[in-house]
């Protein structure tokens, strides 16, 4: 009898660990409805071919006039190979570069100069931006397994002044049902947990919304000491 008890909290314990481990791709996978129009659509730094496709694809559908474009931190070493004369491409202006080939305008890109380390940084970038321009909705486009932290992060970081939709690329191949038998995607999934666990337990609580900005009475946005 004891036995039979044993076996069948075995395999209910198996069972619940392999359906923890289904879930876990899918749980990191959001995507919002898409609103009628928006202020902008914002190409997220990474991923460039599978973002960049998808945030054509909406500019093309008249979603938003402008594309906002973000900078990363120079990769350790950048700099000193610039200093010796050696000027490799940065993410942001490959991906404009490819914005522009597939038929968005250069007039229709924004590239935010302030570089960025983390999304919680590109966040606090984005905010600023979009809080000092009154914009009132932002598309978010990024990859598949991003988009519930990209979420959990915007959110924070425009809080009630401007709304957010998380758009993942169609284009992302991550498997979220059989993400473990791809190396790729089991890098991914277990870095996006190491992160969100960062986020609930530090970083949540040093988001400020709109970047860090407030507006002062007659509506126009300054710094936080």
């Amino acid at each position: 009898m004891a036995s039979g008890r044993l076996l069948a909290l075995v395999v209910a314990i198996a069972g619940a660990s392999v359906a923890a481990v289904v879930l876990a791709g899918q749980l990191l996978v959001v995507s919002d409805p898409l609103p009628p129009s928006a202020d902008a659509i914002v190409v997220l730094a990474g991923s460039i071919p599978a973002r960049v496709l998808e945030a054509v694809d909406l500019y093309r559908a008249g979603l938003a006039p402008r594309v906002v474009v973000t900078r990363e931190r120079l990769a350790r070493g950048e700099a000193t190979l610039h200093a010796r004369g050696v000027r490799l491409p940065e993410s942001d202006e490959m991906t404009i570069s490819a914005l522009e080939q597939l038929g968005v305008p250069s007039r229709a890109i924004v590239r935010l100069r302030r570089r960025t380390r983390s999304t919680e940084s590109e966040a606090r970038t984005v905010a600023r931006y979009a809080c000092s321009h009154h914009l009132r909705r932002l598309v978010i486009v990024t990859s598949r397994a991003h988009g519930r932290r990209a979420r959990l992060i915007y959110r924070r970081a425009l809080g009630d002044a401007v709304a957010v939709t998380v758009r993942p690329s169609r284009y992302d191949v991550f498997s979220a049902t059989r993400w473990w038998h791809v190396r790729r995607d089991a890098k991914i999934v277990l870095y996006e947990y190491e992160r969100l666990l960062h986020h609930w337990l530090r970083e949540r609580w040093t988001i400020k919304p709109c970047g860090g900005l407030r507006r002062r009475a007659g509506g126009s946005p300054r710094s936080v000491p």
